[in-house]
């Protein structure tokens, strides 16, 4: 026998920027060590940069909930930022440092969170990223 009109209550976890669902749960701090691994190519880079991702990382430890989601790497109750927000934040620290389109591509081609393709992916577009 089949129920009817079974609803089962999922918790959604919004993302404290965009208010949209976390449908890719990495959490910021996961994404900011690739985003280091990366940045080992870019020493000068690296050291514009992280600090600035550092302040960001404790600045929005403050808006961890209990209704925060499990990051799918480290497990940790940490994923209060989708990925698209915090890469967007990530993108705009890179343009304000003055990296290179060449550097730029290549961060859109590893950290391209703009799945529906209504951000930031009209300027991979136009680099010819994708």
């Amino acid at each position: 026998m089949l129920p009817t009109k079974y609803f089962a209550s999922e918790p959604q976890f919004l993302c404290s920027v965009c208010s949209q669902a976390i449908t890719n749960p990495l959490c910021p701090t996961c994404l900011t060590t690739e985003i280091q691994a990366w940045l080992t190519l870019y020493p000068d880079l690296r050291r514009g940069l992280l600090p600035k991702l550092f302040r960001y990382l404790n600045e929005i430890e403050d808006k961890i909930t209990d209704s925060t989601t499990t990051c799918l790497k480290c497990g940790n109750k940490r994923a209060s930022i989708c990925p698209y927000c915090f890469t967007d934040h990530v993108l705009k620290n890179l343009k304000k440092l003055n990296a290179n389109n060449i550097i730029l591509k290549e961060f859109f081609e590893f950290f391209n969170f703009d799945l529906d393709h209504t951000g930031y992916s009209k300027e991979a577009e136009r680099l010819g990223v994708i």
